[in-house]
């Protein structure tokens, strides 16, 4: 057994310091939802106005609860700080899993070191309080101090596109915008190793925060809606949410207030966004698929510092390659589920999705990526320019050729994945077993068994 990743490691090396609310609390302040939307309020106006602003967040809100859902199952069965490329290891055949898991991982890494996300963390027990009210404070404030509300047309059915795209296209690439409310959906999994009973908690955890931010982000959506006076004005904003806070209050000392607790969140996230990169990090250089791996695997002070050090000096741009590089690697374990079957791979779990709601999520949500992949890649407005192009295409290109690059230059010889124990089971702390699934051979006279674990705290 490799020596950067043995038995117990998860538990000596990193102590089960995230309490359900702590865990909640992290998810929910990157993923706070409201914040995040406030920041791209200008795509889906100038996709198609209001109601592409409210239809698209609601289609992006079904579609993020689709793919949380069923990422929050695998989470359920195999409750690892790996998130998504360990998912994918664990589900795949054995003859593909290392090469997949190597180039999830590598996809999750290069999106967590270069998210720039919407929310804030200030404490445990406190984040999600200090987060809702400035919620319902932004609501009242904008609600009581704008008289001349827009109408129900308005908002809900004048539609004004101004992309030179057809209305569906426009319409598409709005509502994927509208996803970045709900980006990192992944990032509790990524301390799975911190929190007892992950199994049960991390899930709860996932669906608590896309589900929170679903009830706060559609609500403010429609009150900005109603009480801004002048969508295009807010569209062609250099700054759309102070726009928007100004037409509503008609006092630019209300909606500057209003627009820095905005910004606050945003700046106070990259401490929620370095914790998890840094755990990430972690996790897959102990599997070696990090170069210097030993050098990023040290514990000081009861944490990963090295790997939260080494994300931290990455760039913070290119959100668009954030959610695409995300979303590919939520749906990649799903989909391989559903071409394996789910009943052969997915273990016992706590948080079971049922045989038919579980196939109808994982095909929704494989579905949905490889749709709003084609639409994020195109550029915002027809015709375009050099300067205005979508260069997220061609950056993903890169960023998978340089991937290959790493695979067939060594590390397809060396990178195994997620060690194992030689009974099969993988080198997670508090390891139980989940289930198994029999597969025969062609000739039906024997039969290989696939033995999954579920990290379950004792």
């Amino acid at each position: 057994m490799s020596d950067i990743e043995s038995p117990g490691t998860a538990r000596a090396g990193l102590p089960r310091q995230f309490s359900f609310l702590s865990t909640l609390a992290l998810g929910y302040s990157i993923t706070n939802s409201w914040a995040g939307y406030a920041g791209i309020l200008s795509i889906p106006l100038v996709m198609g106005g209001g109601p592409t602003a409210f239809f698209g967040l609601f289609v992006a809100s079904i579609a993020c609860c689709f793919i949380t859902a069923g990422l929050a199952e695998l989470a359920s069965a195999f409750p690892t700080s790996g998130g998504p490329y360990h998912f994918a290891f664990i589900v795949s055949a054995p003859k593909h899993r290392a090469a997949v898991s190597f180039v999830v991982g590598w996809l999750t890494m290069i999106s967590w070191c270069t998210v720039s996300t919407s929310n804030g963390i200030v404490c445990e027990g406190c984040i999600i309080t200090f987060s809702l009210l400035t919620f319902g404070t932004s609501l009242i404030t904008v609600l009581a101090m704008q008289d001349q509300k827009q109408s129900a047309h308005t908002v809900f059915l004048a539609y004004e596109n101004l992309t030179g795209w057809s209305d569906g296209t426009a319409f598409m690439i709005g509502a994927g915008t509208c996803m970045y409310a709900y980006i990192t959906v992944d990032s509790v999994t990524h301390i799975a190793d911190e929190v007892p009973n992950p199994g049960r908690n991390i899930p709860r955890a996932m669906m608590a925060t896309v589900l929170t931010g679903m009830v706060t982000c559609i609500p403010y959506a429609i009150a900005i809606l109603f009480c801004t006076t002048d969508l295009k004005a807010v569209a062609s904003s250099p700054i759309p949410i102070y726009t928007a806070y100004l037409q509503a209050t008609s006092s630019p000392v209300a909606a500057t207030l209003l627009t820095a607790w905005v910004i606050f969140f945003y700046c106070a996230a990259e401490l929620s966004c370095l914790l998890t990169a840094g755990r990430l990090a972690y996790t897959f250089a102990r599997a070696g698929g990090l170069p210097y791996s030993s050098f990023f695997v040290k514990i000081t002070n009861e944490m990963p510092l090295n790997a939260t050090l080494g994300c931290s000096t990455a760039f913070d741009s290119f959100i668009s390659i954030v959610i695409i590089a995300l979303n590919i690697c939520y749906v990649i374990p799903q989909a391989i589920v559903l071409l394996r079957g789910r009943d052969a791979v997915l273990g016992r779990r706590a948080f079971a999705l049922g045989k038919y709601f579980g196939l109808f999520c994982n095909t929704v949500a494989v579905l949905w990526v490889a749709v709003i992949l084609v639409f994020f890649c195109l550029p915002l407005t027809i015709p375009t320019t050099v300067h205005e192009m979508n260069y997220a295409s061609v950056v993903l290109a890169g960023f998978i050729a340089l991937i290959g690059i790493g695979w067939w230059g060594g590390k397809r010889k060396t990178f195994t994945g997620p060690q194992t124990d030689r009974d099969g089971t993988s080198a997670w702390g508090g390891c139980i077993l989940a289930g198994c699934s029999w597969e025969a051979n062609r000739y039906g006279r024997a039969a290989v068994v696939v033995v999954y674990c579920a990290c379950y705290s004792q």
